[in-house]
């Protein structure tokens, strides 16, 4: 999901196709026209890599609080984001 409005309309499935198509790359020409990168969805995964120490530290704390790795990272991230008053 992007921050920035990009809408279209149609009538039928061609119209929608070709006016998706023409919406989005007018957003592009509008980002060029004001000199600023497009923004980019996100997925939710990322990889990230990090000392075996840290890993099996990370595994035991999820374990104690019930929890599946990526699942405490993501708490773990979201409170520290949280905190910073940024998300």
């Amino acid at each position: 999901m992007i921050d920035d409005l990009v809408t279209f309309e149609a009538t039928n499935v061609a119209e929608l196709e070709s006016n998706f198509k023409n919406s989005v790359n007018d957003y592009i020409q509008t980002c060029e026209d004001l000199n600023r990168k497009p923004q980019k969805t996100y997925k939710g995964s990322f990889n990230l890599r990090i000392d075996p120490q840290l890993h099996k530290n990370i595994y035991k704390q999820a374990l104690k609080e019930s929890l599946s790795i990526n699942a405490f990272i993501g708490k773990t991230l979201k409170d520290a984001v949280n905190k910073e008053s940024c998300y």
